[in-house]
């Protein structure tokens, strides 16, 4: 009998032992994989390269471009792919720690003759946008576009991504002033009067378009959009949903966070009034804003986990101070580990979780007993009530 229950004690134990380590290997890999990522990540848009007088504001000069791109090197930072960018916003893709990702809007010739051949003696890449009216006419402000073989050739070496510009929506009306660019103005290029439905569909037609040219003449549909001069409404964002664009740029300062999401990306322009020293101090300014932000995010998570069930628990800490409820619902979403990336499954528990002045704590779970054996991560995801949003990562094995 003795024997017996020195048996039952050794197996509680083990039993106990496991349980506490699925648990200290959440709170571990959780930590090494946040921790070991990059905070945030700084999206640096360019233009024109050279000298054009027609477009001064926006160029920058073969010298301080190249400057700009050493520096980056020798300061340790890895320019991203879209791929990439796109995972890290999503929130299952880990990337360098000091990572940036360029773009170049427009498409003027000086891309093909100045920035392609930098870019490829650099080793780096690029995402550019093209206006795809510009490039079939040849010319935007007096300045020489790119042509369809440039295109092709840039798009084919894998050292530029082609996006979406519009076809012909980067205008302005009442005299070319701000507030009254195309993708907001209820008007057609020749002054016909439009609903916000009609312009919907007058925008989606014209993305629509730019689209099909730019597979048709680089064999690859483009999967990403900037908004001409970065400005959009509900009515424009409704109708670049509705094309299916997989992330969306905006013109708006700032850098991008892990799990922010592929809408309206945060972008920073340079042209010869940044210098490669600015340049740095912006990227750097970036990296502590994040780390801090990072830190001091609002969003908490408890998770326990035991060999037969992961039960997590996501509030915010501003929700236990304040008498105004900040959190509106929580998301919960299960991932895989395969090949060393997080892959999407499915929901996990409850999945959809609302909260209230009685539910400050939202609370779901799931029985594990039947997974497949591997490494597994619950994205838990707290949508606020004035539309942003924090994510936090649990992982366990099974």
């Amino acid at each position: 009998m003795q024997c017996f229950k020195k048996v039952l004690f050794y197996l509680a134990a083990l039993f106990f032992f496991v349980a506490i380590s699925d648990q200290a290997f959440a709170a571990k890999s959780t930590n090494f994989y946040e921790y070991s990522n990059a905070k945030g990540v700084t999206v640096i848009n360019y233009h024109s390269f050279g000298d054009y007088k027609e477009i001064a504001n926006i160029n920058i000069t073969a010298k301080l471009f190249r400057e700009q791109l050493q520096m980056l090197k020798d300061s340790g930072y890895t320019t991203i792919t879209e791929e990439q960018l796109i995972a890290y916003l999503q929130g299952h893709g880990r990337i360098p720690v000091k990572s940036v990702f360029l773009t170049i809007d427009d498409g003027f010739e000086s891309v093909y003759t100045i920035a392609y051949p930098i870019l490829k003696e650099m080793g780096m890449q690029a995402t550019l946008f093209v206006i795809v009216k510009d490039v079939e006419t040849g010319y935007r402000k007096g300045v020489p576009m790119l042509n369809w073989q440039q295109i092709k050739e840039m798009s084919d070496s894998h050292s530029i991504h082609v996006g979406n510009h519009t076809y012909d929506l980067h205008w302005r009306g009442n005299n070319d002033a701000p507030k009254h660019e195309a993708m907001i103005l209820n008007q057609t290029k020749d002054g016909k009067a439009l609903t916000n439905e009609e312009r919907q569909r007058y925008i989606l037609e014209d993305v629509t378009k730019a689209h099909q040219l730019i597979e048709k003449h680089t064999g690859k549909a483009p999967t990403s959009f900037a908004y001409p001069y970065g400005v959009y409404d509900r009515v424009a964002e409704q109708a670049i949903k509705e094309a299916g664009y997989r992330i969306d740029y905006s013109t708006q300062g700032g850098f991008n966070m892990f799990g922010d999401g592929t809408v309206h990306i945060k972008r920073i322009d340079s042209s010869n009034r940044v210098s490669a020293h600015d340049l740095k101090k912006i990227i750097e300014n970036h990296q502590k804003l994040a780390e801090q932000r990072y830190i001091n995010r609002d969003i908490q998570v408890e998770a326990q986990v035991s060999s037969n069930k992961v039960a997590l628990k996501a509030w915010l800490k501003s929700d236990m101070k304040n008498g105004t409820l900040q959190a509106k619902e929580t998301r919960f979403e299960l991932y895989k580990m395969v090949n060393g990336e997080r892959q999407l499954q499915r929901n996990f528990g409850s999945y959809h979780v609302a909260a209230s002045s009685n539910t400050k704590v939202m609370s779901t779970e799931e029985n594990v007993i039947n997974y497949e054996a591997g490494g597994y991560s619950v994205k838990s995801i707290i949508i606020k009530q004035n539309g942003s949003k924090e994510v936090f990562w649990i992982n366990f094995n099974r």
